[in-house]
C-alpha cells in the first residue's frame, strides 16, 4: 500500500491564492459542483482551516452528522472541539424556510449569538430551494448585509456549478470543483471562477480525496536546495531492484523486477526538466549501490552538466566507475562514449561495454531514449532493443526506454516491454500511471527533504477510509451525538442557539 504522507491531523496544502484569501476577517466563499465532485469534504478541509477560539457551527440540509464521519478524516477532531457544533435542519420541518424573513431574521440571530462566527451551510439549496423565487434573490441580498454586520465567515455549498445568481455576484470567493474522466481514470479539478481582490496565478488545480482529506497538488517545479546531501539508496533485493524511490517500488509491487524492459511513455507537454529528472531517482539509486548505468539518452543531453548534478549526491569516484553515456557528439568527459552511427560499429561499443560491467558482477540499468536511437537507426533499431531486452531477461539486468510523443515505434516497445509507465501533466502537475501492470492516477511531487532529489506518489482515486487493511487501532473513532428532541414546528435557528447557550453554560 502506498503510505498517504500527510496524516489525519496535519494541515494539508492550499493553493496560495485561496490562502491569501482565507485571512480575511470577513467572507462569503461558495463551493460549488456538480453531485460528487467533492464539496462536502472541502467545506470541512476549509472549516478545519478558518477555525479559530470563536463559535464555529456546521449545518448540513443533506446529511444527519454522524455520516460525515465517513466523508472526511478530521471529522471526529473537529467534533470533539468544545467551540464546534454540528446540526441537520433534516431534524425540522422545511416548511418553515418559505418566510423569506425567518431565514434572514434567524441567520442574524444566530451569528450575532455566537462570538467570532464561522459558519458552513452544506448546502445552500437545501434552504434556499424553499424561499420562494421572487423573494430568493432579496435574502441572498440581505445575507451579505448580516455577515458584514456581525463580521462573520461564511463557506456555502451549492449544488449548481453555474455563477450567474446574486449571491454569486456578492461573494469574495467563488471555487468550481470537477471531475473529469482520463483514459478511463478520474481526475479531480478545482476552478477559482472568483478571487475578490486576489490574483489568479493559475486558474485551475488539481486534487485529490484520497484518505478523506482534500489536497491540492502542486504544479511541476524542481529547485535544488542550498544545501545537498549524499543519496541514501535503497536496498535490492534478489528478485527486484529498487527504483530510489518508495512509492514506485510499492505501485510496482517491491520494484522493478530484475531481467525487466520498463517503456516510461511521455505523454502530452511534460517540461523537459520532468522527462529528465524522474527517471534520475532510479539511476542515483543504481550508481550508489555499486550497480551500472548505460545511458544513450536524448541528443539535447549534455554529459558535462549531468556529471556536475549527479556528483552533488554522490562522491565522483562512484559516478566515474559506474556510469557511461553513449553519445553522437565529442566529449571530454571520462565516463561519454561517442557513437559514430554506424549500427555494427556502436552495438560493438554497446556490447564491449556490457561485457566489462557483467565481468565486475555488476547489474546494469541500460536507459535509452527511443527518439534518438529512431533518428539515428531508423526502424531498424527495433532488431537493437529486441536483441537488449533478450540480454537483459537472461542476464537479470534492466532496459529503460524513454519515449517522448508521438514516436512511430513506441507500440512495438510498449509490445516488448513488462512495465509499462506513463508520465503526463495536468494544469502544471506530473501525473503518473501504468499500463503494464493497470494502476490509477497518481500525482508525481518532487522533494528535497533530505537533501537529494526524491518523489512521492499521491494518489488521485479516492481511497476510503475504512478498508480491511487498515489496522483497527489506525480507524476513524466513531461518532455519536446527543438525541435532540425538537417539536414539530421548532425553529430550526432558536434550536441551534439554544444548543450553544447550553454547550457554553456546560463548559463553564
Amino acid at each position: 500500500m502506498l503510505k498517504l504522507e500527510r496524516g489525519a491531523g496535519s494541515e494539508m496544502p492550499l493553493p496560495p491564492e485561496l490562502q491569501k484569501l482565507l485571512d480575511r476577517k470577513s467572507l462569503l466563499l461558495l463551493v460549488k459542483g456538480e453531485t460528487g465532485t467533492g464539496k462536502t469534504t472541502a467545506a470541512l478541509e476549509l472549516m478545519a482551516r478558518l477555525r479559530t477560539s470563536g463559535d464555529t457551527v456546521h449545518i448540513s440540509t443533506r446529511s444527519y452528522p454522524d455520516k460525515l464521519v465517513f466523508q472526511h478524516a478530521l471529522f471526529s477532531k473537529l467534533a470533539a472541539q468544545k467551540n464546534i457544533h454540528f446540526f441537520s435542519t433534516l431534524e425540522f420541518d422545511p416548511t418553515q424556510f418559505v418566510v423569506a424573513h425567518n431565514v434572514v431574521s434567524g441567520l442574524l440571530r444566530l451569528l450575532s449569538s455566537m462570538d467570532n462566527p464561522l459558519v458552513v451551510l452544506d448546502s445552500w439549496e437545501g434552504i434556499a430551494d424553499y424561499v420562494p423565487p421572487e423573494a430568493r434573490m432579496k435574502v441572498e441580498q440581505s445575507l451579505m448585509a448580516v455577515l458584514e454586520g456581525t463580521g462573520a465567515r461564511m463557506v456555502l455549498v451549492s449544488e449548481h456549478p453555474e455563477t450567474n445568481s446574486t449571491l454569486d455576484q456578492l461573494a469574495e470567493a467563488i471555487l468550481v470543483l470537477h471531475q473529469r474522466v482520463i483514459d478511463d481514470r478520474r481526475v479531480r479539478e478545482l476552478e477559482f471562477r472568483k478571487l475578490r481582490g486576489v490574483p489568479i496565478r493559475q486558474e485551475r488545480y488539481l486534487f485529490t480525496l484520497a484518505g478523506g482529506r482534500l489536497r491540492y497538488l502542486e504544479p511541476f517545479a524542481f529547485t535544488l536546495p542550498e544545501r545537498t546531501s549524499m543519496f541514501r539508496p535503497l536496498e535490492n533485493t534478489a528478485t527486484h531492484m529498487s527504483t530510489g524511490s518508495r512509492d514506485i517500488d510499492a505501485l510496482l509491487g517491491g520494484g522493478v523486477p530484475r531481467g525487466s524492459t520498463v517503456l516510461l511513455e511521455i505523454r502530452g507537454d511534460v517540461p523537459f526538466e520532468g522527462q529528465i529528472y524522474v527517471p534520475l531517482t532510479a539511476l542515483l539509486n543504481f550508481l550508489a549501490t555499486n550497480n551500472a548505468v548505460m545511458a544513450f539518452p536524448y541528443s539535447d543531453y549534455d554529459p558535462t552538466r549531468a556529471r556536475l548534478f549527479a556528483t552533488q549526491f554522490m562522491p565522483e569516484d562512484v559516478y566515474n566507475a559506474n556510469m557511461r553515456v553513449f553519445t553522437t557528439d565529442k566529449v571530454d568527459d571520462p565516463v561519454a562514449i561517442k557513437f559514430s552511427l554506424n549500427p555494427t560499429e556502436d552495438f560493438d561499443k554497446w556490447l564491449g561495454t556490457y561485457s566489462a560491467y557483467k565481468a565486475e558482477g555488476k547489474t546494469i540499468w541500460m536507459l535509452m531514449a527511443l527518439d534518438t536511437v529512431e533518428n539515428f537507426y531508423g526502424q531498424g533499431v527495433m532488431n537493437f532493443l529486441a536483441t537488449v531486452a533478450s540480454r537483459a531477461a537472461v542476464n537479470k539486468d534492466i532496459q529503460s526506454i524513454v519515449a517522448r510523443p508521438n514516436l512511430q515505434l513506441t507500440q512495438k516497445v510498449a509490445n516488448i516491454s513488462q512495465i509499462h509507465l506513463v508520465l503526463s501533466q495536468r494544469w502544471g502537475t506530473l501525473i503518473l500511471y501504468g499500463v503494464k501492470p493497470r494502476t490509477g492516477f497518481y500525482a508525481l511531487q518532487f522533494t528535497f527533504g533530505h537533501g537529494y532529489p526524491e518523489f512521492e506518489l499521491i494518489p488521485l482515486e479516492d481511497i476510503s477510509l475504512i478498508s480491511e487493511a487498515v489496522p483497527e487501532k489506525e480507524r476513524p473513532p466513531s461518532v455519536t451525538f446527543p438525541e435532540r428532541r425538537h417539536e414539530v414546528r421548532a425553529d430550526f435557528f432558536e434550536a441551534v442557539m439554544n444548543s450553544l447557550t447550553r454547550s457554553k453554560k456546560g463548559a463553564a
